[in-house]
C-alpha cells in the first residue's frame, strides 16, 4: 500500500512542474546556471523514475531525507506536526462520538417526536455545511475576540475546542445517521425484549445491551472516518492557524519540497491504515460471533 501510495504521489509532483528550486528564477540576483547547479546537486534534474527508486531505497533504510525549505530532517517534523493534528482528530472525534451517542439515547430511550425532528435537523445541516464556511466564521469570532483566550494561535483551551469543533462538524452527521439507525433497529430484536422480560431497566437494556449490538458499523466508521479527520485537517489548520500535518502539507506543495510532500503522505497513509486495523480489532473485541468464525477460518 505505501510504495502504491507514494509511487502515485511522486508521479504526480512530477507531472506537477517545478521544483524547490523554481522561484529561484525570478531572483536577478541568482544566475540560470547557480539554480542549474543546485538542481544537480539534489538530483532535481533526473528522471521522476530514477528519483523515486532512490527515494525508496532511502525510506526502506528509515531515511526519510531533509526538507528544502525547512532544512531539517522530513521525519522529526512530519511525525511532531502529525502528533498536534492527532491530538487535535481525537479531540474531534470524541465530540461527533458524543453528540452522537447522546442525542441518539435520548432518541431511543423517550420517543419523542421532536428529538427525531432535532436528530433529522442536525444530521441535514453538519452535512451540508461547508468545513471551509464553519473554519472562516470561527477565524471572523477569534479576530472580533482578539488579545482574549480566543486569540488566533493561542494554546488555550477555547481555541483548542473551536478547532476540533470545527473538525468535527461533518463526523458528527456521519456518526449521527449511523448509530440513529442502527440503535433504533437493535431495539426491535429479540434479544432486547428478553431483556426487558428479565425486569431490567430501560436505561441498562439500551446501554449495555442495544448499543453493543450497534457497535460494530460504527467501529468501522471510526477507522475510516481517520482519512476523513487527516483531509479535512487541511482546511481547518491552514484557516485558523493550527501546525499541523495539514497546513505542512499546504506549504510543501506551495513550495515544491518533495521530501517533505512524500514524508506527510506516507505518515497520513500510516495513520489511516493503523486507524482501519484498530477498528478491525475493536470489532473483534466487541463481537463474540466475529471471534468465533475467525477461529473457526484460522482452523481450516
Amino acid at each position: 500500500m505505501l510504495t502504491a501510495v507514494s509511487a502515485i504521489a511522486f508521479m504526480l509532483l512530477g507531472r506537477a512542474g517545478g521544483d524547490a528550486f523554481t522561484t529561484l528564477r525570478d531572483n536577478p540576483q541568482v544566475s540560470a546556471e547557480t539554480v542549474e547547479r543546485l538542481r544537480e546537486i539534489y538530483g532535481l534534474d533526473r528522471p521522476v523514475s530514477v528519483r523515486y527508486l532512490k527515494w525508496l531505497g532511502s525510506f526502506a533504510t528509515g531515511d526519510m531525507g531533509e526538507s528544502f525549505h525547512f532544512r531539517v530532517g522530513v521525519a522529526e517534523l512530519v511525525f511532531s506536526r502529525l502528533a498536534k493534528t492527532a491530538v487535535l482528530g481525537l479531540a474531534a472525534l470524541v465530540i461527533a462520538w458524543s453528540v452522537a451517542f447522546l442525542l441518539s439515547f435520548l432518541s431511543v430511550r423517550f420517543r419523542k417526536r421532536w428529538l427525531e425532528k432535532l436528530i433529522e435537523f442536525l444530521i441535514l445541516i453538519t452535512a451540508s455545511t461547508p468545513r471551509i464556511a464553519l473554519a472562516l466564521f470561527v477565524l471572523a469570532l477569534m479576530v472580533w475576540t482578539s488579545g482574549s483566550a480566543l486569540a488566533i494561535g493561542s494554546d488555550s483551551p477555547a481555541s483548542f475546542i473551536l478547532n476540533a469543533f470545527v473538525l468535527a462538524v461533518p463526523l458528527i452527521a456521519i456518526f449521527l445517521a449511523q448509530t440513529h439507525n442502527e440503535l433504533n433497529a437493535a431495539m426491535g430484536e429479540d434479544f432486547v425484549q428478553l431483556a426487558r422480560a428479565k425486569g431490567l431497566g430501560e436505561n441498562t437494556v439500551v446501554i449495555k445491551h442495544a448499543f453493543r449490538a450497534a457497535l460494530n458499523p460504527l467501529l468501522t466508521l471510526f477507522g475510516l472516518s481517520l482519512g476523513g479527520v487527516i483531509g479535512g485537517s487541511v482546511i481547518v489548520e491552514t484557516v485558523l492557524g493550527w501546525p499541523g500535518i495539514g497546513a505542512l502539507m499546504v506549504t510543501a506543495v506551495r513550495v515544491r519540497d518533495v521530501p517533505l510532500v512524500m514524508g506527510v503522505v506516507v505518515a497520513a497513509s500510516i495513520a489511516v491504515w493503523l486507524g482501519n486495523s484498530l477498528g478491525e480489532v475493536l470489532q473483534l473485541v466487541n463481537d463474540k460471533r466475529l471471534r468465533d468464525a475467525e477461529n473457526f477460518f484460522s482452523k481450516e
